[in-house]
C-alpha cells in the first residue's frame, strides 16, 4: 500500500467519523402526545360530526385523541401537564374557545405557559381575533377570524352536531416555539384568565416537538498500516515507505537489526 493510498484512507475514516458525530448532535426531532387525562370530559363527537380520532395527524404534528375527549375550562380555570422533553423545539395545543361573541375581540382570555427545568418559563397571551376563536364559525355573531402571523392556524373543518347550533366547525392548532434551544420542557399550563361573560376555552388535543437524544456510536478505530517484509527489509523498500511513519519506524529497526547482526562477532567456539 503507498502513501497516496493510506492518505486518503485515513481522510475517509476522519469523514466518516464526522459524519457519526454530526447525527450523534443533530438528531431526531419528533412529537411527544400528551394525553389530556381525565380532565378532558367532554367528548368530541358530541359538538363535531366525526372528528378526527386516535393517534392522529394534524399540521404535521402528532396528536393523541384516543380518548375523544376535550377540555371545557371556565372564567378562572387552569389545566396542566407534566413530562421532561429534552431538546424541546415547540409545544402544540389543539385549542379554540366557544361563546366567542363580537365584544371579545382583541381581549386577552387566556395564556399558555411552558416550564423548563430551570426554571426559567415561557408566557403566551391568547388574544380573541389573533391567536384563538370560535370553534363554530360562521354564525355571524363570534369571531372566526386568526392573525395569519401569531402561530395560530386551522388544521381540521367539518361540521358542528346539530344539537350544538350546527354549520362549519374546526379546530385550530397554536405553536409555540421555544424561545431558547436546547431547554428540557417539564411543564405545559393553560389557563384561563377571563373575568365575565360565557366565553370558555377548549383543548382537544397537546404535543411536544423534541429533540430525543442518540446515543454516541464508538467510533471506528483508524487501521495501523501494515508493512511486508520486503517494506522493512532494507533501504530500498524503506524509502518506498518513507511517508508512511509506521513502515519507516518498522524499516529503521529491520535495518538496525541487520546491521547488529552483520557486526556482532561470532562467539569464540570451544575447541579453538
Amino acid at each position: 500500500m503507498d502513501a497516496s493510498t493510506l492518505a486518503k484512507s485515513a481522510k475517509a475514516l476522519i469523514l466518516a467519523s464526522g459524519l457519526i458525530a454530526a447525527s450523534t448532535v443533530i438528531g431526531a426531532a419528533q412529537d411527544a402526545p400528551m394525553p389530556l387525562g381525565t380532565t378532558a370530559t367532554i367528548p368530541l363527537n358530541s359538538w363535531y360530526i366525526a372528528p378526527p380520532s386516535g393517534q392522529t395527524l394534524l399540521g404535521a404534528h402528532t396528536f393523541d385523541l384516543t380518548a375523544g375527549n376535550l377540555i371545557l375550562l371556565a372564567n378562572g380555570q387552569s389545566v396542566s401537564f407534566t413530562g421532561s422533553y429534552a431538546g424541546a423545539k415547540a409545544a402544540y395545543l389543539l385549542l379554540n374557545s366557544s361563546n366567542t361573541y363580537s365584544y371579545y375581540a382583541g381581549s386577552i382570555v387566556g395564556q399558555v405557559v411552558l416550564t423548563f427545568s430551570d426554571g426559567t418559563t415561557q408566557a403566551t397571551d391568547l388574544t380573541i381575533g389573533t391567536n384563538l376563536r370560535e370553534w363554530r364559525i360562521g354564525s355571524g355573531a363570534t369571531v372566526d377570524s386568526l392573525s395569519t402571523t401569531a402561530g395560530a392556524a386551522q388544521v381540521w373543518t367539518g361540521s358542528a352536531q346539530p344539537g350544538m347550533g350546527g354549520g362549519t366547525a374546526v379546530i385550530d392548532m397554536l405553536s409555540l416555539p421555544v424561545a431558547t434551544a436546547g431547554k428540557t420542557l417539564t411543564a405545559v399550563a393553560l389557563n384561563d384568565t377571563n373575568t365575565w361573560g360565557a366565553l370558555k376555552i377548549q383543548l382537544a388535543g397537546l404535543t411536544v416537538d423534541f429533540t430525543a437524544p442518540t446515543p454516541t456510536p464508538t467510533p471506528t478505530p483508524t487501521p495501523t498500516p501494515t508493512c511486508t517484509m520486503n517494506d522493512h527489509a532494507g533501504k530500498v523498500s524503506a524509502t518506498t515507505a518513507k511517508n508512511v511513519p509506521h513502515c519507516i519506524a518498522t524499516g529503521k529497526a529491520g535495518e538496525k537489526a541487520d546491521v547488529t547482526k552483520a557486526t556482532t562477532p561470532a562467539a569464540p567456539r570451544s575447541d579453538d
